[in-house]
């Protein structure tokens, strides 16, 4: 089965404080042999979200770092679609579901996958519902 991962569901897995026992168990169900997708922009929300742990001083630099081997180990397979054909894509999931670009990179994902999409937005997890991606519960 295939998964695609964003990054309110990934915070939860790595970020000790953010831990989510509902996520853990929704987790524990996905196979070794499952494949794991995110889109390329996961990388950035992620970067930005350890910056803003440590401008927060709810870690220090050296505690983040601790975080990447529990990210390295859900091991993501990252999908690199770009262009403009792709930006209407996007275009169209922002305007018919009223999402986020970066929301719409995942359910874009999700749905060419074929892919359980893997997310606490709420917003997202709606869109998908209409869209017909199933989401992870």
């Amino acid at each position: 089965m295939n998964y695609v991962f964003d990054t309110s569901f990934v915070i939860t897995l790595v970020i000790p404080d953010e831990k989510n026992i509902l996520v853990d168990k929704m987790y524990s169900r996905i196979e070794n042999e499952d494949e794991r997708y995110a889109p390329h922009l996961l990388w950035y929300e992620i970067t930005n979200v350890f910056k803003n742990l440590i401008r927060q001083r709810r870690f220090t630099a050296a505690e983040v770092m601790q975080f990447y081997p529990r990210l390295d180990a859900i091991s993501f397979t990252c999908d690199y679609e770009t262009g403009p054909e792709y930006s209407k894509k996007l275009l169209y999931l922002c305007n018919d579901y009223n999402l986020s670009s970066y929301d719409a990179a995942y359910l874009e994902l999700a749905e060419h996958k074929s892919a359980v999409l893997c997310t606490l937005d709420e917003q997202l997890r709606a869109a998908a519902k209409k869209r017909g991606v199933v989401v992870l519960k």
